[in-house]
């Protein structure tokens, strides 16, 4: 039963993060309309500590930008700027601004572009870089086929739950990676080469997008194997589990024993 537990406390956590973000963006939304930026600015850092997408990182640090601006911190948000557009070069400011803000981050985005343009031993590096692969989902859905005799679909649970704890605990890896680089971008100083600010906002997208695979694989993995322990107790269960292209989702199929 523990199998299962775990299994299913995966999935709403997930989707908790996801609306403990959207909860910050909103507060941050409504500290900005009030004229409250120094209280919007530490919102930010406060949702900078949840689990995040590139997106959503985007997003952060264009409010950032926005804030210091806000409160004449011109150095600092145009840094904050350089950080976003760095990630998302074509990224929209989310909320509307003076012109005086507009202009400094049109200014750091045609800056970002050229960079991005004039750096070719970036550019060649990123293209030479082969970029992390998502895991195939078949051989766990293989295994979730429970349709052995009761005693067998308990013994073989081990097997995804041994292969997805080990995906999941990878996944975690390749996420404490990517915030590597991403805290590397976001305190980098003046005297960094645009061609390393570059090479750690590629990297570090890289690593943040094999993080969320391995994760979303590691989860099918786990409950497959709950799956093949609770309801490997009856007889003949008739059920298939796997993940969706892409991992975004788990799929089951058949009766309940």
């Amino acid at each position: 039963m523990s199998l299962l537990s775990l299994a299913l406390a995966l999935a709403p956590s997930a989707q908790a993060a996801e609306r403990g973000i959207r909860n910050h963006l909103l507060l941050i939304h409504q500290l900005y309309e009030a004229s409250d930026y120094e209280r919007a600015l530490a919102q930010v850092e406060v949702a900078r500590q949840e689990k995040h997408d590139t997106d959503e990182d985007v997003t952060l640090s264009l409010y950032e930008g926005i804030l210091r601006c806000e409160l004449n911190q011109q150095d600092e948000g145009k840094a904050s700027f350089r950080t976003a557009f760095l990630l998302r070069p074509d990224a929209k400011l989310p909320e509307q601004v003076s012109p005086k803000i507009e202009a400094d981050a049109e200014s750091v985005r045609r800056r970002v572009k050229k960079d991005l343009t004039d750096t070719p031993a970036a550019r060649k590096h990123e293209l030479l870089t082969p970029k992390p692969q998502a895991p195939d989902t078949s051989s766990l859905t293989d295994v979730a086929e429970a349709r052995s005799t009761p005693s067998k679909a308990r013994q073989y649970a081990r097997v995804p739950a041994i292969a997805g704890g080990a995906l999941a605990v990878a996944g975690g890896v390749s996420w404490g990676i990517s915030r590597v680089y991403l805290n590397r971008l976001r305190g980098a100083s003046t005297s960094t080469s645009d061609a390393e600010l570059i090479q750690w906002a590629s990297r570090g997208d890289k690593w943040q997008t094999a993080g969320v695979s391995l994760l979303a694989v590691g989860a099918t993995g786990l409950a497959a194997a709950a799956g093949m322990y609770f309801w490997g107790g009856g007889e003949k269960p008739a059920m298939s589990l796997g993940a969706s292209p892409g991992g975004a989702s788990l799929v089951i199929q058949g009766r309940w024993p």
